[in-house]
C-alpha cells in the first residue's frame, strides 16, 4: 500500500463535507431539505476515513484521544439537558428527567425511553452511541493486531456484526439496536481510505473526481425524491455509498491539490461537532422567538431558514473556539505528560 496520504493532517476538502454534512442535519431539522438526514451517513463515512487515518499511528492514545474529543462537550449538553428537564421541564418537549437516563446517556448506553422512544438525553447524541462502538472496536482491534491491521480486524467485526443482526435477532433489544447498517458506512469509510492509498491518484484527473463528488451528491435527493426516506441497509446502499464514493472524492482531489479556499467553510468544518450537537436547542429556542417559520416556498420563510442557519452557525462556531477548542488543547496536553511521565518512569 503506498502513502499517498503521509503522516496525519487536517484535511481541508474533508473539513468543508464535515461542514456541508452539518448543515445538511441542520435544514433537515428545521424542515427545508427533506433529505437531509444523508449528513448522518456522510459524518460516518467520515469517521471510517479519518480513524483508519489516525489509528495506526496514534497505537494505545487513540481510545483517550477520541474520548476527549468527544466526551467534554457531549457530557455538557447531556448534563444541561437533564438539569432543564429537572427545572423547566415545559421547556422540552419529549425529555424526561431521570437519573438512569442521565448515567446511560453519559456512558454511551442505548435505552428506550418511557415514551417509546430510544434515547440518549442529547437529542443527537444517538450517533455518538454508534461512533463510540467504532471507536472501540478499533482499540480493541489494535490490541489484538498490528496497528496497520487494526482497521481491517475491525470493519470485519462491525461487518459480520451487523449483517448477522439483519438475520438473528437477540434476546437484547440493545444488540439489535446497534447492529444496525449504520455500523455498514464506517466500513465505508475505511474503504475510502484504502482506496484512495492505494490509487495513483496523479493518474486521474480531477475533472473525474469533480464528477464524481458532484453525481454522488446529487444520487441522494434524486432518491429521495422518487422514493422518500430511505431506512435500513437501503439507507447504506442509497446514502452510505454515495458519501463513501462523496470523500473518496473530495479526499483525492485535495492530494492533487485541489482544495477549498474558503476560510467561512474550513471553520464551519472545524465547528460541525458543535453545530451537530447543539443546533436542535438552539432551533427550538428561535421557534419560539421568530413569528415565521423555516419555509422555502416563500420569500419570509426563506429568509427565516437563512436566519435559523446562520445563528445555529455562529452559537456552535463560538462554543467551538471558546469551549470545545480550549479544553481539547488543555486535555492533550495532559495526556501527553501523562504519557511522558509514565515513560521516564519506565
Amino acid at each position: 500500500m503506498s502513502t499517498i496520504l503521509g503522516q496525519p493532517k487536517v484535511y481541508t476538502n474533508v473539513q468543508a463535507a464535515r461542514a456541508l454534512a452539518a448543515l445538511a442535519v441542520v435544514a433537515f431539522h428545521i424542515g427545508v431539505v427533506p433529505f437531509g438526514q444523508c449528513g448522518v451517513d456522510i459524518f460516518f463515512v467520515i469517521s471510517g476515513f479519518i480513524m483508519s487515518h489516525v489509528a495506526p499511528t496514534e497505537g494505545h492514545d487513540f481510545l483517550p484521544k477520541r474520548l476527549i474529543r468527544i466526551l467534554p462537550l457531549y457530557w455538557l449538553s447531556t448534563v444541561g439537558v437533564y438539569v432543564i428537564a429537572t427545572f423547566k421541564a415545559n421547556w422540552l418537549n419529549t425529555t424526561t428527567a431521570s437519573v438512569e437516563y442521565l448515567v446511560k446517556s453519559l456512558l454511551f448506553i442505548p435505552y428506550i425511553k418511557a415514551d417509546g422512544h430510544w434515547g440518549p438525553l442529547s437529542l443527537n447524541g444517538w450517533t455518538l452511541e454508534y461512533e463510540m462502538l467504532f471507536y472501540l472496536v478499533i482499540a480493541v482491534s489494535l490490541t489484538l493486531t498490528r496497528p496497520r491491521f487494526a482497521t481491517a480486524l475491525a470493519v470485519a467485526a462491525l461487518s459480520t456484526y451487523s449483517l448477522t443482526s439483519m438475520f438473528i435477532k437477540s434476546s437484547n433489544p440493545v444488540v439489535d439496536y446497534l447492529g444496525q447498517p449504520f455500523l455498514l458506512e464506517f466500513c465505508l469509510g475505511v474503504v475510502s481510505y484504502w482506496t484512495v492509498q492505494s490509487l495513483h491518484i496523479q493518474r486521474i484527473s480531477n475533472w473525474y473526481w469533480l464528477t464524481l463528488a458532484c453525481t454522488s451528491l446529487a444520487a441522494m435527493p434524486v432518491y429521495f425524491m422518487l422514493y422518500g426516506a430511505p431506512s435500513g441497509l437501503t439507507r447504506t446502499a442509497v446514502y452510505g455509498l454515495p458519501a463513501f464514493a462523496f470523500i473518496t472524492s473530495v479526499v483525492a482531489m485535495e492530494v492533487a491539490g485541489w482544495t477549498v479556499r474558503s476560510r467561512i467553510v474550513t471553520r464551519l468544518g472545524a465547528a460541525s461537532y458543535a453545530i451537530y450537537l447543539l443546533h436542535p436547542y438552539v432551533v427550538g429556542v428561535l421557534k419560539k422567538v421568530l413569528t415565521m417559520q423555516a419555509d422555502l416556498s416563500s420569500l419570509e420563510g426563506a429568509a427565516t431558514a437563512v436566519i435559523v442557519v446562520a445563528v445555529v452557525c455562529v452559537v456552535g462556531d463560538a462554543c467551538h473556539f471558546m469551549f470545545e477548542k480550549p479544553i481539547l488543547v488543555h486535555l492533550t496536553g495532559w495526556l501527553k505528560q501523562t504519557r511522558s511521565r509514565g515513560v521516564s518512569r519506565t
